[in-house]
């Protein structure tokens, strides 16, 4: 994430340095610079998705466990249970303990599968904001590059204009 920000920041201080032409305000560009910007981005990109897979995975072993957290309690509450049935004041016990139990075994998955989803959400958020960020950053230089080849454009039409003028 840090690396494709430092890339794109990289990327605007070239543009920033490039050398405007002459009596305007547009900037000479060397494209095979711009294309080794959108190499190193489309290298590193790959790497980010791949840190937000790794996320996802993280969470879903986390609720994994979480799940196994639950069972193991709940074997166990089970277990407790069947050692007091022998005698009816011991079962009221056994059933108020192992009532207990689960109430604390489902919060306690509550809490844990809680945890991870706010955990992932909140890193599935930075990235979305991240690619977000990238996504308009694109945009702009797309906006900027077109704005520049339009006035280019402009500026050869009217040297044309101007020539065929002084043909006449």
């Amino acid at each position: 994430m840090e690396s494709i920000m430092l890339l794109l920041d990289e990327m605007e201080g070239y543009l920033q340095e490039c050398n405007n032409l002459p009596f305007s305000s547009k900037v000479v560009v060397n494209m095979e610079v711009l294309y080794e910007f959108m190499a190193d981005l489309r290298m590193k990109l790959p790497e980010e998705v791949k840190r937000a897979k790794r996320i996802i995975d993280e969470r879903d072993n986390l609720l994994e466990e979480a799940k196994q957290t639950a069972r193991a309690v709940d074997a166990e509450t089970k277990e407790h249970v069947e050692q007091l049935l022998d005698e009816h004041e011991i079962r009221k016990q056994a059933i108020k303990e192992a009532e207990e139990l689960m109430t604390k075994a489902q919060a306690a998955a509550e809490e844990i599968t809680d945890g991870a989803y706010n955990y992932v959400d909140e890193l599935l958020g930075q990235n979305q904001q991240v690619l977000h960020d990238m996504l308009e950053k694109s945009h702009q230089h797309a906006e900027q590059y077109e704005n520049y080849l339009k006035s280019q454009i402009d500026v050869v039409g009217k040297n044309r204009e101007s020539i065929s003028k002084g043909q006449n």
